[in-house]
């Protein structure tokens, strides 16, 4: 009998947490493309991909994804990939994947500038291929997304223009996963910011116009579709009647971060993706 009211309180937070739609599992919120099925690189596209001389801005998921490269060529006969750090022409005469941190996170518009300026220096006349992922960060539940997505497409649109010979890899925001129901307890003491359900809510909103814009290119590096998938069953959740999705639990190695499993799915997704442009 004692143990009543210790029942009766988890049962009341447990009664809470689902009402907040955290652990509502649902349908699909809009289609991901099929192509996002977890496969590893085969030789023919490794061996294309290192050919390439590629530049890759990115934070620390892309920091991530070039984790699941090296180890994708680790071990691997024949050429591996040559990756270097740099913001200009790292003056290599075969393929490269040229790297660099851009901006600052949580402010998307000056990562934007920022990959313009080194496309705009030694860097653009060096590449085939360029390629800007703006980190989970970059979009939450106060980011104006139709003001964000307006300046990525003009972004890109003077890039092209501006460099003919360069083919733009698109890309989504990635995904942070859902909340535990540790997570949400904490969230109500203001101890839990980095799983906030409105911040996914509003990623999907965000990659919604990223795919309808840019989804039948055939040049879309969708990571966050990537993120969500596992075994081909895409994760989403429920919240406040909006359907969105999230980082797959199985592939994170934290709210915002890819494991090593993840780190290579994700790296496999961009091979085959650079392997496919001619």
């Amino acid at each position: 009998m004692r143990r009543k009211p210790v029942v009766v309180l988890i049962a009341g937070v447990l009664a809470v947490v689902v009402a907040s739609g955290a652990w509502v599992l649902q349908g699909r919120p809009d289609p991901l493309p099929s192509s996002v099925v977890n496969t590893a690189a085969g030789d023919d596209e490794l061996a294309d991909f290192s050919g390439r001389r590629i530049f890759f801005g990115h934070q620390s998921v892309g920091a991530n994804i070039i984790d699941g490269l090296k180890a994708a060529y680790s071990g691997r006969e024949g050429s591996g990939l040559d990756v270097v750090e740099t913001r200009t022409d790292p003056g290599r005469s075969g393929g490269y994947l040229a790297h660099a941190a851009m901006g600052v996170n949580g402010d998307p518009l000056g990562k934007l500038a920022d990959f313009e300026k080194v496309l705009a220096g030694s860097m653009g006349g060096a590449v085939d291929l360029a390629v800007l992922k703006l980190c989970y960060i970059d979009v939450t539940a106060d980011t104006d997304v139709d003001a964000l997505f307006r300046a990525y497409s003009q972004t890109m649109t003077r890039l092209e223009a501006a460099h003919p010979g360069v083919t733009f890899i698109y890309t989504t925001v990635p995904l942070t996963t859902d909340r535990t129901w540790k997570q949400t307890v904490k969230s109500w003491i203001g101890r839990d910011e980095q799983t906030r359900p409105d911040d996914n809510a509003a990623r999907q909103r965000y990659n919604r116009l990223v795919r309808e814009r840019y989804g039948d290119s055939d040049r879309l590096f969708d990571i966050a579709a990537v993120q969500a998938t596992m075994d081909s069953s895409p994760t989403s959740r429920t919240r406040d009647g909006s359907t969105y999705y999230v980082l797959h639990d199985r592939l994170a190695a934290d709210p915002g971060h890819l494991n090593a499993l993840g780190s290579r799915v994700a790296a496999a997704r961009l091979v085959h993706l650079v392997a496919a442009q001619h």
